[in-house]
Formats: C-alpha cells, sequence, structure tokens
C-alpha cells in the first residue's frame, strides 16, 4: 500500500495538478452544456442524470443530485480498478471522479443565475446547437488535458481496457467501450433521460477530437514524459 501511494504521486508537480484540474472542469463544464442544449449528453452523464433524478424522485431526497450520484457510481467502479488495474489509479483518477460532476453542477447553478436554462431555451434551436458543438469541443479539450498529464484514468474509462485484458484480447477495447457507452444509454433512457443527436455525437466524436487537442495542443503545454 506504501508503494501504491508512493507511485501515484511520483513525478507530480503542481503544473500537473492545474492543468489537470483545468481539464476536469472543461469536461464538467461539457456536461453542463450538454444539459442546456437538451440534445443529449455523453453515455455516462446519461446513466447519471437519468438514474439519479429517479432517486430524486422515489426517495424525496435532494442527495441525489448529479454531482453526488456521479460520485458515488464512481466509487463504486474503483473497486474492479483496485482489483484488477490497480497501476492505473493516480491522483487523476480521484481529481476526475470527484469533480466532474460538481463542475457541472456548479456550471448549471452560474447559467442559472443568467436566466439561463434548458427550459428557457427550449425553442431556441439555434442557441441549443452552439451549445452542443461548444460541450463537445470543451470536452474533449478537456479530456485531452487530463490524458496528457498521465496521471490515472478515470474509473468508467477503465472498464473497456480491464475487459479487454480479463478476455486476453477476445474482447477488444473499442468493442468493450462501445459496450459500456450502449450500457449506459440505455438505462439512462429507461431512468428519463434525454438521449440525442448529441449522445451519439459524443459517442462517435469524441476519439478524434481528443486525438487532435492531445496532439496539437496538449503536448506543447505538457510535454510527453522522458
Amino acid at each position: 500500500m506504501k508503494t501504491f501511494f508512493a507511485n501515484m504521486f511520483k513525478g507530480l508537480t503542481v503544473t500537473r495538478i492545474v492543468l489537470m484540474c483545468i481539464g476536469v472542469f472543461f469536461i464538467g463544464m461539457s456536461v453542463s452544456l450538454s444539459r442546456l442544449s437538451s440534445l443529449g449528453t455523453d453515455p455516462f452523464s446519461c446513466m447519471n442524470l437519468g438514474v439519479s433524478s429517479v432517486l430524486r424522485d422515489v426517495t424525496g431526497s435532494d442527495f441525489f443530485t448529479y454531482a453526488n450520484y456521479q460520485l458515488l457510481v464512481n466509487l463504486v467502479l474503483l473497486i474492479p480498478m483496485f482489483i484488477f488495474m490497480l497501476k492505473g489509479i493516480g491522483i487523476g483518477t480521484i481529481i476526475n471522479m470527484v469533480f466532474v460532476g460538481y463542475s457541472a453542477d456548479l456550471c448549471m447553478y452560474v447559467y442559472k443565475m443568467f436566466n439561463l436554462t434548458p427550459e428557457v431555451l427550449k425553442d431556441n434551436m439555434v442557441i441549443k446547437v452552439i451549445c452542443m458543438i461548444l460541450a463537445l469541443l470543451v470536452l474533449t479539450f478537456g479530456v485531452a488535458l487530463y490524458m496528457q498529464c498521465n496521471r490515472g484514468i478515470a474509473p468508467y474509462d477503465a472498464l473497456a481496457p480491464i475487459m479487454e485484458d480479463k478476455t486476453n484480447g477476445k474482447l477488444k477495447y473499442a468493442i468493450g467501450r462501445i459496450i459500456t457507452d450502449c450500457l449506459c444509454v440505455l438505462i439512462g433512457f429507461l431512468a428519463g433521460s434525454v438521449v440525442g443527436i448529441n449522445t451519439l455525437v459524443m459517442m462517435f466524436g469524441t476519439g478524434p477530437f481528443v486525438s487532435f487537442f492531445r496532439n496539437n495542443v496538449a503536448k506543447k503545454i505538457i510535454p510527453d514524459e522522458q
């Protein structure tokens, strides 16, 4: 355990911590922009938004906000990481699993202060599409920064590589990711979450844009480690 924590903080600098936090904040902002657009969110957020809403209605408790529920889910998903992918856990893992949801809720609170809500924008398709495009760009730039810091993988993102490893490569990463994403979308849909064009855009457009931002921007800000 001592070695685990030593490796977790090995080579960590203030710059990398700050850039990780910025990247994670952008990821949360992307979720809020997707919610504002009412055109769907990324698969993981789709599931968590839907289930958290159902739990609030069933329990009558305000505890089950999107942020709180997402943190609980991430804590559960951290268990298979401890068992099968311990080396994938880093300080970035903790920052991601804790702050994405709260960043998203904070942004929604700020939007509401300026009277920007999904209800207000429901008939303004131009603004909704702009929010959707911004959500994709902000998300992929944030993910690129976060990944380039190379200090841990988010619990949900670890599922597909774990599945590939445990099946000795029979279940490829891409297929595993499609399975987990589709399952999240299905659960989200059944829970009443919005599944829209942006959900598909996030599923199939995230990879190429992350690669672009990582290769052309993030690597210039955070050089590869030697």
